[in-house]
């Protein structure tokens, strides 16, 4: 090697060497720090909280959203599903109670509807024409019982009186007789009576005639002379009869008129059975007509009257009507548009009177009842509070319900008094129940309460030393629970 390349090299090695050495002692420390690792220091230990026995008021309470509604509402619908024809109502439309609102197509049920009811009017009219007739019958057969009542009456009195059979043997009694000794005094008291008036006629023709002999009342006057004078004859004629006694002809005469009366009383007799057998059937003849019903022609009213309140049925499927009046509040049905069975397609309202209704949760529903008071925050009303009162829950917590699943009430219903304020349907609130409130008691907040096994207890510190002890609670709610036993006022609890 030349001499002047040899300081050069000398350079060069120098320089390897020492990039070699500095190589190995960082190789070297590297080893030396991973064989020893810095430790790494634990987690600071949480402070825990620590909660002063107070004494105070607790407040076991509960709330829930609510909205406002009119206390009347109604959600109507069809019961058959079909095509809606019309729609005869808008949204915010004011209606009264039995307003039509909506039809399905129904044109062929109304045709059918009317057709029925032409027939069950002409079954009617049938009826009634039966029924009509049936009732005169029934009237004329009552008043012909009642003449033949009264006859069969007259012809008993008669009966009873005999009076034709008395006269009649009176007379023959007589004829046989023959005049009594009264008979021929009282025949010449008529002779004298005649007389005298034949002498009263013949004086006052003397005193008229004595005037005018021809005038009209001389003649008069001595016409009634000359009947005064043929009756004083007539009259000592029948006193000589008399005189004369009975006659075989005058005995017969009297003993055919008894026998006469005689057999006229005993077809007086046989007739008053005979109208009496008349009574019993007329009678029966009443009570047949009184009885008897129009079966055919009531049957057939009978299904008329069905076959029109099917028909009805069915076109009342196919309407709504308003049962109140109100607002018309909501309307999703529209003409030409398909209508499912009982889905809501109107929402009636009377909004002149309003409440709260919600829908709590079950485990709430358990802890209320009809008739607690209640507050209501309104969201319209910030900070405003209102007295309220849960006057309905729902089956099986309260009273409401339905008369069907559908129909069924699943709302708590909650009155209060909206005062002036301007509250609308809708409107939201917040509903505050108080269950139980206990004032002057001991309470702690919930978070320094511990369970285990359904041991209730808490950690108290007395002197830097934890203790266990074992508490009663009372009512409790989301901010303080109710201390009965085991602690006192002042004591520290370490909570958890």
């Amino acid at each position: 090697m030349s001499p002047r390349y040899r300081p050069g090299l000398t350079v060069a090695l120098l320089i390897v060497v020492l990039v070699t050495t500095m190589g190995c002692s960082t190789s070297a420390s590297t080893k030396r720090e991973e064989a020893t690792p810095t430790p790494i220091p634990p987690p600071p230990v949480p402070v825990k909280p620590m909660y002063t026995v107070q004494r105070g008021t607790v407040i076991d309470s509960l709330s829930f959203t609510g909205r406002v509604a009119p206390v009347i509402e109604e959600e109507l619908f069809f019961r058959e599903g079909g095509r809606a024809k019309r729609v005869y109502v808008e949204r915010n439309d004011m209606v009264e109670a039995g307003t039509l609102l909506a039809e399905l197509e129904n044109d062929d049920l109304v045709r059918q509807l009317q057709q029925a009811e032409i027939q069950l009017e002409t079954d009617q009219l049938n009826l009634q024409a039966a029924l009509d007739a049936k009732q005169f019958s029934v009237d004329k057969a009552r008043i012909d019982l009642e003449i033949k009542r009264l006859e069969l009456a007259k012809k008993q009195q008669e009966a009873a009186a005999n009076v034709g059979v008395i006269v009649a043997k009176a007379n023959l009694d007589k004829a046989i007789a023959g005049p009594s000794e009264t008979d021929l005094a009282i025949a010449r008291d008529r002779i004298e009576q005649a007389k005298n008036s034949l002498w009263g006629a013949q004086n006052q023709r003397d005193a008229i005639c004595g005037q005018d002999a021809d005038s009209a009342a001389c003649r008069g006057a001595q016409a009634s002379v000359q009947n005064g004078e043929l009756n004083v004859r007539i009259a000592e004629l029948q006193y000589q009869e008399l005189q004369k006694g009975s006659r075989p002809e005058d005995v017969a005469i009297a003993q055919a008129n008894y026998q006469s009366a005689v057999l006229r009383q005993q077809q007086l007799l046989s007739d008053i059975e005979i109208m009496k057998q008349e009574i019993a059937l007329a009678e029966r003849e009443l009570e047949r007509l009184e009885e008897g019903s129009e079966t055919n022609l009531e049957a057939a009213v009978g299904r008329s009257k069905l076959a029109v309140e099917r028909l009805q049925a069915q076109l009342a499927a196919t309407q709504i009507f308003s049962p109140i009046a109100g607002k018309v509040t909501s309307v999703s049905c529209y003409e030409g548009r398909e209508v499912n069975a009982y889905s809501p397609v109107f929402v009636v309202a009377d909004e002149a009177e309003i409440e709260v209704t919600a829908e709590p949760m079950s485990t709430q529903l358990q802890r209320l009842a009809e008739g607690m008071e209640a507050s209501i925050i309104l969201s319209a009303y910030p900070g405003k509070e209102l007295p309220a009162e849960i006057i309905q829950l729902p089956y099986p917590y309260g009273g409401g319900g339905g008369a069907t699943v559908e129909e069924a009430d699943k709302l708590t219903h909650i009155a209060f008094d909206p005062q002036d304020l301007d509250l609308k349907p809708g409107d939201l609130v917040k509903v505050i129940v108080t269950i139980e409130q206990r004032d002057d008691v001991l309470w702690l907040p919930p978070a320094a309460i511990r369970t285990f096994a359904g041991r209730k207890f808490v950690e108290i510190d007395e002197d830097g030393t934890r203790k266990r002890v074992d508490v009663v609670l009372g009512i409790e709610s989301a901010e303080r629970v109710e201390i009965r036993e085991g602690l006192e006022e002042g004591q520290t609890v370490v909570g958890q």
